[in-house]
Order: structure tokens, then sequence, then C-alpha cells
């Protein structure tokens, strides 16, 4: 009977799609014996550590771990008290445990160690791993420019949200992909980490992994980071692995949360946006995220799209009649040049002469990151620089994401002590939200 069993728990999981193991009652059912019976025999398998269980909501997978022999065989006792409940309808029946936690068995890693035929797998290292009973939910942790050959190749579906994304091969009309057969990934999700020293990097759950061919899984393995000290963003640990709501929002959702409610709150104000374009998660940018590789070029193209979510952005008609746009700049012996003025400072003089203070310099204050922005953009424009990776980008973008943020939160403030504001509505999540940047 041990050797059924052993045999049966061995091949459910290697002929398994997804690394499965197989239910603890389905033995008792399969090979016709008392299912206390066949707990007892399982408990001699796992003593003799060839056989492993998993108790959990879902015990179909590896989760997060392999259990101790002690802790298996008491979890084992105590199923035998689990009852079943049977449900017909019609001429269908269902058989459901009593019990919140059911157990499945599978190969025990030292059993599969030592007789896997992983020659199947190839060049597939992840596979390989889940192929020898490593958990599905164990997170692998990489540097973060291996998600650029994705961001920077059109033939990738390339998503992301917060603290998370997936990626995935372009298809065309027909249904059909438009990469080589080796290029042809779906990775349901990838999310932020860090290391030791608190810089960013991309981690995967093992399982995810999986769904990479074996050309990808060499290159993802060539970028993997395996020191100690590495964790989980928890806001990404809470939503994918405990499946729960997270009430933060990033540093990107605020900026754009931030500048579609000023539009909106021009809108019903003045009858007129301050900007011409809103974002919404259809046309959110897709540098717009932490997962950047900290490069001179990169982040110039970061400053690059800021400055034109903001300065380009500006509305020059919702200033008409109330502000001159052009100056008269003396150019040598009495000549004059008429010059256009910028944006920014249309609307700051603007902003100085409707919404009237003592002192016009915090006024003045909240427009400097956003110039400082415009001023970082022109400069790459009169020079060539040599393209470099340094980790003070990151701090840089962290900076300049962070000032900007704080400017259109004060500009909103400012919009919404306009007697017409009173019966707007500012979305909660702006003024109650933790707003994370990372």
């Amino acid at each position: 009977m041990e050797k059924e069993i052993k045999n049966r728990v061995y091949d459910f999981f290697i002929n398994s799609r997804d690394f499965n193991g197989i239910p603890l009652r389905n033995i008792s059912e399969e090979l016709k014996i008392d299912y206390k019976e066949s707990i007892d025999v399982v408990k001699n398998l796992v003593k003799q550590d060839v056989k492993s269980i998993q108790s959990s909501t879902n015990p179909h997978i590896i989760g997060f771990q392999h259990y101790p022999i002690d802790t298996q065989l008491k979890i084992l006792d105590e199923a035998k008290d689990i009852t079943v409940t049977e449900k017909k309808y019609g001429e269908i029946t269902f058989v459901s445990e009593n019990t919140e936690y059911p157990i499945c068995l599978y190969p025990s890693v030292n059993l599969l160690e030592n007789t896997r035929n992983l020659e199947v797998f190839k060049d597939q290292f992840y596979t390989k791993r889940l192929a020898l009973g490593e958990p599905h939910l164990k997170p692998i942790f990489f540097d973060i420019e291996v998600l650029e050959r994705y961001s920077n190749d059109p033939r990738f579906d390339f998503q992301f949200k917060d603290y998370s994304g997936q990626i995935s091969c372009q298809y065309d009309d027909n249904d059909e992909p438009i990469v080589r057969e080796e290029d042809q990934i779906f990775l349901k999700s990838f999310g932020l980490g860090f290391d030791a020293n608190g810089n960013r990097l991309a981690v995967v759950f093992l399982s995810d992994l999986k769904n990479l061919t074996g050309e990808h899984q060499v290159y993802w393995k060539s970028k993997e980071r395996k020191e100690a000290g590495c964790k989980v963003l928890e806001e990404y640990h809470q939503n994918m692995i405990q499946g729960e709501w997270t009430f933060s929002y990033s540093i990107f959702s605020g900026f754009i949360g931030e500048l579609n409610c000023l539009n909106k709150l021009s809108e019903h104000v003045f009858g007129k946006s301050v900007f011409r374009k809103s974002f919404d998660k259809e046309s959110r940018p897709q540098e717009f995220t932490f997962f950047f590789t900290p490069t001179l070029k990169n982040y110039q193209d970061f400053v690059l799209l800021m400055d034109k979510m903001l300065s380009d952005n500006i509305n020059k008609e919702f200033f008409e009649g109330e502000v001159d746009f052009y100056e008269m700049v003396e150019i040598e012996d009495g000549l004059v040049e008429r010059k256009p003025k910028g944006t920014l400072r249309i609307f700051e003089e603007w902003l100085i002469k409707v919404y009237r203070m003592p002192d016009s310099e915090p006024i003045k204050e909240l427009f400097r990151p956003l110039k400082k922005i415009r001023r970082e953009r022109q400069n790459p424009a009169h020079r060539i620089s040599q393209n470099d990776y340094d980790t003070k980008y990151i701090n840089k973008q962290k900076e300049l994401t962070g000032a900007a943020y704080s400017s259109l939160r004060a500009l909103r403030t400012i919009f919404e002590k306009h007697p017409k504001a009173k019966d707007f509505e500012v979305p909660n999540w702006l003024n109650e939200g933790a707003i994370k940047n990372f």
C-alpha cells in the first residue's frame, strides 16, 4: 500500500500542469481503503521523507514552505476528524470537506532531487525549481533593468500599476503572435522590491516565472539577485499574497490625481480647464513608474515627460484676457523685442493677480519645482551627453516627482478655496490617502 500511494502521489505531481498536489481524501477513494487507514500510511511515508503535505486555504500548490515533519504528522492526525458533506443537485452530487484547511500530498524535496528527470525542461531554470518542489510563492529578486528588454520593445505589451506590472507578447489582428516562438511569453505579475541598501529591485514569484520560455528564463537568471536582505514591497505582498486591499497610493498616482482634480476644479469654477489634457489608466504614460533603470538617458526622458505633462500641458486659453502673453525685452541701443512668455510664467502671474496675498513669495515658491523641470528639460537640448548608469538618478527622480506633486497639491488647495468651489467634492483619497514615494 505504501508503494501504491507513493507512486500515485509522485505521478500526480509530475503529470500536473502546475506542479500540483493530490488531495488527501482522493487516496482512500481511488485505492478503496479506509480514510483513516490511508492517513496512517501517509504518515509513514512522511516519516521516511518521501512524501510531504500542504495544508492551507489553497493546498493545491506548495505555497511558502515545506513544514517540519513533526508538524506534518500532527496535521495528519488532526485530519482524521475531518468529515465530508454531500449535496445532490439533480443527478450531480457535490462532496466537500468540513474544514478551512484541506490537505494535499506531494513528493518530498528529497525524493524529487534524487529521482526527478529534468532533461525535459532544458534551459527552463525556474521551471526546474518548481519541478523539484520549491514553493510557488517564493519571491525571486532581479535587477530593475531586467524589465528594459520589454518596456523598450513595442512587440511586448508592458503594463504596470503603482507597484506591479504584467508582460506579454503582442498579437496581430488575426490573434497571432508577432514575435518568434522563443519570445511568446506571459509574465502574470512582477512587483517592486528592495535590496538590503534600499535600492529598487523587480520581484517575481517563482510560479509566475515558469511561463517564460527557456530563452527568457536564461535572460532573467542573468539578472537575478541572490544576496540576503532583499524584501518585497509591503503593498505588493498584501495585494498579491494576502489578497487584501491596500490603502496607500504611489507618488505617481498622487501626481495624476492632483492634476486631474485641478483640471476639474478649474472647469467647475472658471468654466474652462487649466490643463489641456487629463490622464486616466489608458493614457497614463508608461515611463511614469517606479520601475526605472537609473541611467542618464532614462532620467532625461523622465524629465521630458514631466515637462510635457506640466508646462507643455498648460492651456493658455484659460488665461486669455487676464495676463499679457508677451513682454517687451530691450536688445540694444533702445531697440526692443516682443517675446512670448512661457506658460508657467503666465500661470504664475495670473495666480498672483487673482489670489491676493500680502506676499507673493509663497506662490513663486510653489512654481519653482515646475520651472526647475522646465530648465532640466532644456539643458539636454543644448549639449551632447554621454549616457551613464548611476543610482543617483533614482533619488533625482524621487525628488523631482515629489516636489512637482507638492506643487500640484498646493495649487489644487488654492483653487479649492475659491467661493464657487464650495460644492466641489475633492476625492477623499487625495486628502486622506497615504501617498508614498519609494
